[in-house]
């Protein structure tokens, strides 16, 4: 299975990873780091240690916003590395789709599940709900 890091500003990482735990009960196979929080402004050196241990092997990096402070400084890491996958604006889906697929996933394989997992638009109106139901 590739190794999972989410890294966001404040507290996104870990909430995203206490939802992960709660539907799937494999929120330990996702590290995180929630930038900017207690004094967590440079957070280089826990990014360099996922990057080190990871060395060679496929991994599946998230941030929340393209092109924000967190996205911009993993991006400038992992530029170099190809066995590192930078997924940007995640949601849920994606990250219990690329845990639960319990794969060594590549470039192609992480697309796959992103295509899978986009936002989308969902409701009702009055119409598709019949008239007795009101």
């Amino acid at each position: 299975m590739s190794k999972v890091l989410i890294a966001s500003h404040a507290n996104m990482a870990s909430g995203t990873v206490s939802s992960l735990d709660f539907l799937s009960g494999m929120g330990s196979e996702v590290e995180v780091i929630d930038a900017y929080v207690n004094g967590n402004d440079d957070f280089s050196s826990q990014l360099d240690a996922f990057l080190k241990e990871n060395e060679g092997r496929n991994a599946v990096i998230f941030t929340d916003l393209e092109g924000g402070s967190v996205n911009q400084k993993i991006l400038i890491k992992t530029a170099a590395l190809p066995n590192i996958t930078v997924v940007t604006q995640f949601n849920l889906a994606v990250v219990i789709a690329t845990v639960l697929s319990g794969n060594d996933l590549d470039l192609q394989e992480v697309q796959k599940l992103v295509d899978k997992c986009q936002v989308k638009i969902a409701g009702i109106t009055k119409s598709d709900v019949p008239e007795d139901s009101f």
